[in-house]
């Protein structure tokens, strides 16, 4: 755009003064000839000549440029001719000559070249004034003799050529800031759209989410209420696996939007205590199968000193990039084996660093391919040869280690294999000892005593809450809409309620506005606690809600929904009236 608008000026520019002065040499030869000749008629001969080869390079295919800097040297020339030769001084036409040599150098060639060509064109001048005006001497050589008609029609076509530049000049910059007003209403324009389309794909990515979530909130609550009820041992293992990949099935459909989530700074990690051993298990159970299945050799080697730890960080994070790793690692391997190993390296009293390995005898990956490897957007180099192909899940492993402070060290060669390797330092939770498999305090905590109203509308939602509530000997009613929940609160006084957020007839925001507000001075305040699967309302409107006041997203494990319930009750203050 901006190279467009400038050369076309550039060549008008350059061309109307090849022109002006090969016309102007032409006059002058006329005036010359008619008067007497003297050494001026032969001196303006030589540039006219000079000025049609000029003429004739602009009109060939020579670059302009070149054209440009052959008719500034000869102009520079005419100047050091005027210095040299006459005896006058002629201050208004060397003076008119170094504005055009100044004008035309800075305009076509830039501000490097215009300095150049300015110093060159001013010295004779300068030297000229000081010689006739400060020393009172002139060169003794100078024998030629201003010719009057010449001299002004010198001066009256230097004169429009300087007007005619400088309004070519600036008329193209009024043209180009036009247009760049228009480009820039343009991309106003266009980043308005992006960002309405980067919107309304998010909504879509979270009423996805949650119409996905509501079945499979269903799927993670039975299979946490069947690790809780009685089993045969037998049952255990493939229990584990269930309610695992039903959590890591969640932590998929989130990835898409942890892509976005996680360039855009919006991801946090989280701090609760889990267990290291139990973890890392549980992953590697989930995966016994599939490298069965593959005949390969699948290990899973977690040090001792790993076995006892209780960590406080992110559990999920740290499951997403085991899951994404070790995924890929089976996938491309086809023969051979998966090793899977856990180290502990202590790093203060209260603090350790685990050691993360993930190594495999699959295809491998080249050199040039261990940078896109990470790339979600690059293809395949070569279709006839399996490669290491780009997943988002790796991308996102890659992003969440970051988010912890790590990198993923990669080793590989093509053919023989890959090596995975990461570390992360945990701050270490209370003693193992103190605390049940779940990380809930082994002493029970007394709920039955709860009035809990539990809002959904979905019934199989209300059934998982429901029996999960039961567990813990809390009678709960329910309500299908906000506009039952407000009805039933205006009845009886609940303790706790679990608020469905996207609800027909009445949504959960409304419903919680409604119940704070009916609260008469000196009643308790119920505890409103918004269970969601609506990530984009759990990130943006339900934390910053005044009505609601603690947020779980489902699918959640009933150990935290327990926390939360206890910390309500703890938090929750009765008014006094005054």
């Amino acid at each position: 755009m901006d190279e467009g608008i400038l050369n076309r000026t550039r060549l008008r520019i350059l061309f109307a003064c090849i022109f002006t002065f090969l016309a102007l040499t032409i006059i002058l030869t006329a005036i010359y000839l008619v008067s007497a000749g003297n050494l001026l008629l032969h001196r303006i001969l030589i540039f006219m000549i000079a000025y049609a080869t000029a003429f004739y390079l602009f009109l060939s295919k020579k670059p302009w440029r070149f054209t440009a800097h052959y008719f500034l040297c000869c102009l520079t020339v005419m100047i050091w001719t005027n210095v040299l030769l006459v005896r006058q001084p002629l201050y208004v036409v060397n003076l008119q000559y170094c504005l055009l040599v100044i004008s035309a150098a800075y305009y076509l060639l830039g501000a490097k070249n215009g300095l150049k060509y300015a110093f060159a064109a001013m010295l004779p001048l300068l030297t000229d004034v000081v010689l006739n005006d400060f020393l009172a001497t002139g060169l003794s050589f100078r024998r030629a003799n201003i010719n009057l008609p010449a001299y002004a029609v010198t001066i009256a076509v230097n004169f429009s050529l300087i007007l005619y530049i400088h309004y070519l000049f600036f008329r193209s910059l009024t043209k180009f800031k036009m247009r760049e007003h228009s480009f820039k209403r343009h991309l106003e324009a266009a980043v308005l759209d992006a960002k309405a389309q980067a919107a309304a794909k998010t909504n879509f990515l979270n009423t996805m989410s949650h119409e996905i979530r509501t079945p499979l909130n269903a799927v993670v609550g039975m299979s946490n209420l069947l690790m809780q009820a009685p089993k045969l041992p037998e049952q255990e293992e493939n229990l584990q696996v269930l309610h695992f990949s039903a959590a890591n099935l969640m932590a998929t459909i989130n990835e898409i939007i942890d892509f976005n989530n996680i360039d855009n700074g919006k991801v946090a990690l989280q701090r609760s205590n889990f267990s290291l051993y139990s973890t890392v298990n549980s992953v590697c159970n989930t995966f016994k199968a599939q490298a069965a299945e593959k005949a390969l050799s699948f290990s899973c080697r977690i040090a001792e000193a790993a076995q006892p730890l209780v960590l406080i960080g992110d559990e999920l994070r740290l499951t997403q990039v085991l899951f994404h790793l070790i995924g890929n690692a089976i996938k491309f391997t086809e023969k051979g084996f998966v090793n899977i190993s856990v180290a502990v390296q202590p790093e203060s009293a209260t603090r350790v660093q685990i050691v993360f390995s993930i190594e495999d005898s699959g295809i491998g990956i080249s050199k040039a391919k261990l940078k896109q490897v990470f790339d979600p957007f690059k293809k395949k180099a070569r279709r006839n040869q399996r490669q290491y192909q780009t997943t988002l899940g790796l991308t996102i492993a890659v992003q969440l280690l970051k988010l912890h402070g790590s990198e993923l060290l990669v080793k590989s060669e093509e053919g023989k294999g890959t090596l995975f390797r990461f570390l992360i330092s945990y701050d270490i939770a209370a003693p193992a000892a103190s605390l049940s498999l779940d990380g809930e305090p082994k002493k029970a905590i007394d709920l039955s005593h709860l009035i809990v109203l539990a809002v959904d509308d979905e019934k199989l939602n209300i059934m998982v809450v429901k029996k999960i509530l039961a567990g813990w000997n809390i009678k709960a009613d329910e309500a299908l809409n906000g506009r039952l929940a407000v009805d039933m609160c205006s009845k009886r006084r609940y303790d706790i309620i679990l608020m469905d957020i996207n609800m027909p007839v009445m949504d959960g925001f409304e419903a919680a506005k409604i119940i704070k507000k009916a609260v008469h001075p000196g009643e308790a305040v119920p505890w409103i606690i918004a269970l969601t699967a609506s990530i984009g309302a759990a990130m943006d409107e339900v934390e910053r809600f005044p009505f609601i006041d603690d947020c779980l997203l489902k699918p959640f494990k009933p150990e935290d929904l327990k926390r939360k319930i206890i910390t309500g009750t703890d938090k929750a203050v009765i008014p006094v009236a005054i």
